[in-house]
């Protein structure tokens, strides 16, 4: 899906979008709000503290910083999901920017905290990689830390056997057979391999499984007094 389509989509999601998502028990979205969760309590929010969401939607996450007294900045490319979270978050500063394009000035400065809940799956493990070196190295404070939460699996075999559940049916499908829920156009967190890639370019990583199919990263510098991204290094 091309990404100008990809952002109509969002645009038409936005009205119903919180209900669809926490109404759900199955993939891709079992376990929605502990995810959400999970994301805020490691991230330990406290007043003051400077915050970026990326993805923001229509601030669910936001919210629950904002609430803590966190100085929250929010980021997304729909511009009706921006709508929708401004109606929650007034006193919330709000941005349209594409997080794989070239972001605004007001961006340029750092965060004590990179947070993030069902957006990554939406790039390649090499582009999950790129953008999030890119943040270590111009986004995140010295002492700062990203919590990212996810569609997410502990291992290849786990991803591999959910989409033999949730993806496209043999060629003669039972009637009673669930509508499909994988979008192959998706890229679908696999913990061993993202962390593999991640160590590469000098970020520690620590996963924590939530729901069969969704959990939360913490990614921190391996060394805070060097570059974080390691020059040379290869990224997939």
């Amino acid at each position: 899906m091309k990404n100008e389509e990809r952002r109509q989509l969002f645009d038409e999601w936005a009205d119903t979008y919180d209900g669809s998502v926490r109404s759900q028990v199955e993939f891709p979205f079992a376990g929605y709000d502990e995810v959400l969760g999970r994301v805020v309590a490691l991230a330990k929010p406290r007043k003051g503290l400077r915050v970026l969401d990326l993805g923001v939607g229509t601030g669910l996450l936001a919210a629950a910083f904002a609430s803590d007294g966190c100085r929250v900045t929010g980021v997304d490319f729909s511009a009706r999901m921006i709508e929708k979270a401004k109606e929650k978050l007034p006193d919330v500063e709000l941005v349209q920017a594409d997080l794989m394009g070239e972001w605004p000035p007001e961006l340029n400065r750092r965060f004590e905290r990179i947070v993030s809940a069902y957006v990554f799956h939406e790039f390649t493990m090499g582009d999950k990689v790129r953008l999030l070196s890119k943040l270590a190295l111009h986004h995140l404070s010295c002492t700062g830390r990203m919590v990212i939460g996810d569609v997410s699996f502990p291992d290849a075999a786990e991803r591999d056997a959910a989409h033999r559940e949730w993806g496209e049916p043999g060629p003669e499908p039972d009637p009673a057979w669930k509508a499909e829920r994988w979008d192959e156009d998706e890229h679908y967190w696999v913990a061993d391999d993202a962390m593999r890639a991640l160590s590469g370019v000098g970020l520690r990583t620590s996963y924590r499984q939530v729901s069969f199919c969704g959990g939360v990263y913490v990614i921190e510098p391996v060394d805070r007094a060097k570059p974080w991204v390691r020059e040379g290094a290869h990224i997939p």
